[in-house]
């Protein structure tokens, strides 16, 4: 197997493939626009990543100028129709950042016009959205606290995106 690396020092990842451990080489292929697919994944989880950014600060925003409507006292009920409400409040604005940021620096468009493809880029966030609002839901009544739902939240409609997006919305 290790005459199969392209690089003198690197490691090879299950499904992530060869993974240079020289700086050069990884500011390298980070810059490849459909670079390897380990590059590819970062760029991709680095933008999930501002894009939760963005999600928790709308989050958070609610928390601090509404405490109200998010507070960790309110009855499980009133708890999951206000999260529900504030993380679709925050979806929009987290997934226009995902989109634009996606578009420019991870994915190369492909044969949608940018107007299909963010509708598809959208729906694909949709039906991740419903997944994770039914974990969440769970999570709000086994007791974890809003922060750590909505984190959960995250992390599991990143996972789904990323497959989805590769392979519908800016596939060639």
């Amino acid at each position: 197997m290790a005459s199969e690396r392209k690089h003198s020092l690197s490691i090879v990842l299950p499904v992530l493939g060869e993974v240079p451990l020289q700086p050069r080489i990884i500011f390298q292929e980070l810059k490849l626009k459909e670079g390897p697919l380990w590059a590819q994944f970062f760029k991709y989880a680095f933008c999930g990543v501002l894009s939760m950014i963005v999600l928790l600060l709308v989050v958070q925003g609610f928390r601090v100028f509404a405490p109200e409507y998010m507070s960790d006292d309110l009855p499980v009920e009133v708890k999951q129709v206000n999260v529900r409400w504030v993380l679709f409040a925050a979806f929009i604005p987290s997934n226009l950042f995902a989109y634009f940021t996606n578009r420019f620096f991870v994915f190369t468009p492909g044969k949608h016009d940018p107007w299909r493809e963010l509708m598809i880029f959208t729906l694909v966030s949709a039906i991740s959205f419903c997944g994770g609002e039914v974990g969440k839901m769970w999570m709000i009544n086994a007791g974890y606290p809003n922060l750590v739902a909505v984190g959960a939240f995250a992390v599991s409609s990143a996972l789904v995106n990323f497959i989805a997006r590769k392979f519908l919305v800016f596939a060639r």
